[in-house]
This record gives structure tokens, sequence and C-alpha cells, in this order.
């Protein structure tokens, strides 16, 4: 983020080691801190379908959108630089914040220009500072590689790796509770 960030200045041709145009590294390093919580709140409501707030049966959601998706390319090797320097994993990340950020209310009715509704689903806006883009400036400008957010998400999702074991198993938050989840954030805003 910080490169790029800096690239973006250098293109403008503003100064951002010092004075008002300076990169502000604590800002930086808070919104990077809800940028991972954002992830892993999306891993426990998604592993916790009886809080009703996803629409986790619909198969346009799991498919489509979840990070459930995501989780099923971690360990896809990216082998060439295209794949490796591309947005995917971005864009579909920036695409579930927004939408758990503003929802996705679908009208059934069938229309004119819209043949069919029928893989749409519905959506609660979550007004939350966590996911208001507002609260992430930096960080807006800012796209991240399918390599990076690859390793993110498999940091976030896969145990670490073992002398004894090829395999990495895959974390569970299914039984992460509340206030686990409550002294994560907390941990993560006193890193």
């Amino acid at each position: 983020a910080a490169e790029q960030l800096v690239e973006q200045a250098r293109d403008r041709k503003e100064g951002i080691y010092s004075g008002q145009n300076a990169l502000d590294a604590d800002q930086l390093s808070k919104e990077c801190l809800r940028y991972m919580y954002r992830i892993l709140f999306l891993f426990y409501i998604e592993a916790r379908p009886e809080l009703g707030y996803l629409p986790a049966e619909d198969e346009t959601w799991r498919m489509g959108y979840s990070l459930d998706s995501l989780r099923d390319l971690e360990s896809v090797r990216l082998t060439t630089e295209e794949s490796r320097r591309g947005e995917y994993f971005h864009q579909s990340l920036q695409r579930m914040f927004s939408l758990i950020y503003k929802g996705n209310q679908v009208s059934r009715q069938k229309d004119d220009l819209h043949e069919s509704n029928a893989n749409a689903f519905t959506l609660q806006g979550l007004d939350s500072h966590l996911f208001d883009p507002a609260k992430t400036p930096m960080l807006n400008r800012v796209t991240f590689s399918n390599e990076t957010l690859q390793q993110v998400i498999q940091s976030m999702s896969l145990t670490r790796p073992t002398s004894g074991r090829k395999r990495r198993g895959r974390v569970s938050y299914t039984q992460l509770g509340i206030n686990q989840l409550g002294a994560v954030y907390e941990a993560l805003l006193s890193y």
C-alpha cells in the first residue's frame, strides 16, 4: 500500500516524505488493520449461518460473492506475472465489503429489461464503521495484487505449516465466539 501511495504522489509531483502531503504511517497502519478485521469479520459471519445475516443458502452468494469462494483459490498457484499482479482477489473483496456496507435489495418483479431476478439475493446493509469506505481513504486509492491477497487469505484461513505435515489444514471460524472475535480486534488494535 505504501509503495503505491508513494508512486501516486510521485505521479502528481508531490512530496510524500515530509510536509502536508507526508504519508501518515499511523493512519495507513490503522486502515490496514481495519482491512484485515473486515476479512476476519467476513470469515466469522460466513462460518455462522445461524446469525442469519448472509444469504448463506443462496447459490449466487456462495459461488460468486462469498469469502469462501476466495478460500477455494487460496492454494491455486499463480504461475504467470499477469495472474500474480491481477486484481481478482482485490475486486472480489471490495465488492463484498461494499455489499456488506450498502446491502443489496432486489425486487422480485419481472420487468421489460430483465427477464429474471432468480439469481439475485437480498442482503441488509450493515451501517458500521468497520465497512465504511470513508474510514479507509488511503486504502481506497490502493489496489492489492492477487499474490498479496492470496497470501493474506492463506494466512487467515490455513493452519501454520509444520515440519511433519505436508498439507495445511483449514482454520474453522465456527467455534469462534463473539468475545474471542472482540479479543482479536483488541489485539489487532494494540498491535
